[in-house]
């Protein structure tokens, strides 16, 4: 309430005075009259401009220093509660009690460097520590969970004293995310992490860190690349009260925690009885020395629940995989789709519904979609696009605009094959059904373009005859200025421009503007789409390339040419105007500035063009049952759900599953 009341009367001010005293008092200084309802106070109408200016100023300083402190305390307690709880409820732990019905885990122990004795609650030690401490375990030890578990008894802190900090979990997964390499640039990801997680904003969180208003708790720091772990680790220590590692960090206490023991796991497979009585007796000395955490305790138990147990495999992960999937019908789809979701190195072990960037995933496709992109699809899809602009083309405006059109167009195909020369298959790959389809494709593109051309052309008719005359000339000088190679180019596209400028001397402005129309739309077209092959080619890894043997198959260069020959016949009826083919010419002139990465707006169109032209490869590694998938993944405990996106229940299965054979996968799963 008394933050609304400083809202309320900031805003009665500043409408206050830019709406009345303001305009009042200028008028009044520049020979003009007092308003009646002022009265005798109109001489003080400056003096109160200023007082209420000053006030408020006042008002939005304290609303800045201490608005966001006294308003958002609460709200912001209330989403880190909410978040931890949830991060919880999704882990492996928490999806292993449901599915056992266990009332709880084995409870952590933690221990100090340099003490013999274990300690149960870890809130102590981080008060004994000075608030500061690096917590210490192997993958799998628990670590995140007892963060969150800190992190909600902090949380209980603040709400009961107002001057304790509010604690956030941030994960250092996602730092990568934004691309931060200078150092200045971690404050800035720790601002944007406190505002997409908890909704703090940017003037409250940085207020809140220079008081100590804030308790940072990291997690992910293993997820850092070596190369920036250095640097990282000296970023965040200004700021961070306990950091999750896998080993120690300088000038901070260290933690660890400590492995289950023995009496531990009987107690817990006594727990579940008799669902895991069978467990117990298969335990060799081997499998003993594995099972020291509560990620192998919780695989282990699910692998094996209510079964036979035999032999137990080392390899707790792999096994558990296998056992999820064993019951599913077609595991080889489910299993390809979470390989490729795992290798995509999502932050935050995402697992996403929608497909990132393509140069996410593009690298890790294999050699047969990328060959039948650049050797089957590409090439077929530009001769259907030229075959039906030329019959547009000659149906409409005559034989020799298509002509022009299908001669340049082919000599377009060298600007297209600017790319190095990828046209023999590995294996028997032949291709021809994605050839027609692209082929289909392009017809259906080529009219679009087509049809666009024609409007372009028409829209000029209305104008008077000069004004199409000097549009027509100076369209073609820029046109040509992007055309020209060269430093020198404007001798060369003012002699182009002239070109026109007399022709229509004798044929008209409007039949040039015709033709111009057709060809700007076919060569904008045919430039975006040479730049969004050029861009999807610069994606791909050296590797991938060095797997397509260069050469050249016999019938691509002949196709774009024939094809666009056929496209003629729609031409056959009248032979057209020679301007019009001129201006055929002309438009198609903004092809190599259309095919430029760098000339707005086409850089974005062939941006566009390069996600659409990408996005059908890769349903070979995720079908469009992508979310179905997902679902099966999630009942199956191989997912889980935060936020609204699917997660994998643990970095060490998202791990297996990016390096795992899902050939040998499938045929486990089967056995």
């Amino acid at each position: 309430m008394t933050r609304a009341a400083r809202l309320t009367a900031l805003a009665a001010l500043c409408l206050v005075t830019v709406v009345l005293l303001l305009p009042a008092a200028i008028s009044v200084s520049t020979g003009g009259t007092v308003p009646e309802f002022f009265g005798e106070f109109g001489r003080w109408l400056w003096p109160a401009v200023g007082m209420m200016v000053l006030v408020a100023v006042g008002l939005a300083l304290w609303e800045r220093v201490r608005g966001h402190e006294t308003s958002n305390r609460a709200a912001v307690l209330g989403r880190v509660e909410a978040r931890m709880k949830a991060l919880l409820a999704s882990s492996l732990a928490a999806q292993t009690q449901i599915k056992l019905g266990v009332l709880r885990q084995p409870k952590l122990e933690v221990r100090v460097e340099g003490e013999s004795l274990s300690y149960s609650k870890l809130e102590a030690i981080y008060d004994r520590l000075g608030h500061s401490m690096v917590l210490v375990g192997p993958v799998g030890s628990g670590r995140s969970t007892l963060l969150r578990e800190l992190c909600l008894t902090l949380v209980e802190r603040a709400r009961n004293d107002p001057e304790a900090p509010i604690p956030v979990v941030v994960d250092l997964a996602t730092w990568r995310a934004y691309g931060t390499r200078k150092p200045t640039e971690f404050t800035a990801w720790l601002l944007r992490e406190m505002n997409r997680r908890y909704g703090i904003s940017r003037s409250a969180s940085t207020i809140w860190l220079r008081r100590d208003r804030v308790t940072v708790l990291v997690d992910g720091l293993d997820e850092v690349p070596r190369v920036d772990r250095a640097l990282c680790e000296a970023e965040l220590a200004p700021f961070a009260s306990v950091v999750c590692s896998t080993g120690p960090i300088e000038n901070l206490p260290t933690v660890y925690v400590e492995p289950l023991s023995r009496g531990q796991v009987l107690e817990y497979i006594a727990s579940v009885s008799p669902r895991l009585d069978g467990l117990e007796s298969a335990l060799t000395p081997e499998i003993w020395e594995r099972v020291d955490s509560p990620l192998a305790l919780n695989l282990l138990a699910l692998t094996h629940l209510d079964k036979q147990v035999d032999t137990i495999g080392t390899d707790f992960v792999g096994s558990f995989v296998v056992e999820r999937l064993s019951g599913q019908r077609g595991a080889g789809p489910t299993i390809r789709a979470l390989k490729f979701l795992a290798r995509l190195d999502r932050p935050d072990l995402g697992a996403p519904v929608h497909m990132p960037h393509r140069r996410a995933w593009l690298p890790l496709l294999p050699t047969r979609p990328l060959w039948l992109l650049f050797v089957r699809a590409v090439p077929a899809a530009y001769a259907g696009g030229v075959c039906a602009v030329a019959f547009l083309t000659g149906v409409r405006l005559g034989l020799w605009p298509a002509l022009v059109f299908v001669v340049a167009a082919s000599a377009l195909l060298v600007l297209v094959n600017k790319l190095p020369n990828v046209f023999h298959p590995p294996g028997r790959a032949h291709g021809i059904i994605t050839a027609a389809m692209a082929f289909l494709a392009g017809v259906v593109a080529g009219f679009m373009v087509g049809l666009a051309g024609l409007w372009l052309g028409e829209i000029g008719k209305p104008w008077p005859y000069a004004v199409v005359y000097v549009f027509v000339v100076v369209a073609s000088f820029f046109l040509a200025l992007g055309f020209v190679p060269g430093d020198a180019p404007i001798p060369w596209s003012v002699l182009i421009a002239a070109a026109p400028g007399a022709a229509m001397i004798w044929t008209g402005p409007y039949v040039v503007l015709a033709g111009m129309g057709m060809g700007f739309s076919a060569g904008v077209a045919g430039g975006v789409f040479a730049a969004a092959v050029g861009r999807v080619w610069r994606t791909v890894r050296p590797a991938q390339q060095k797997r397509m043997r260069l050469g050249r198959s016999w019938w691509i260069q002949p196709a774009v040419p024939v094809l666009g020959l056929v496209g003629l016949l729609g031409g056959l009826g009248t032979t057209g105007s020679w301007g019009t083919a001129l201006g055929v010419a002309l438009g198609l002139l903004v092809t190599p500035t259309a095919s430029r990465d760098y000339v707005w707006p086409f850089d974005a169109l062939a941006e566009v063009a390069a996600e659409g032209v990408t996005r059908p490869l890769s349903l070979g590694e995720l079908s469009f049952r992508r979310k179905a998938l997902l679902h099966l993944a999630q009942d199956r405990l191989l997912l889980t759900r935060v936020d609204g996106d699917h997660r994998f229940v643990h970095v060490a299965l998202r791990d297996h599953l990016a390096a795992c054979d899902p050939t040998a996968l499938v045929r486990a799963t089967r056995r």
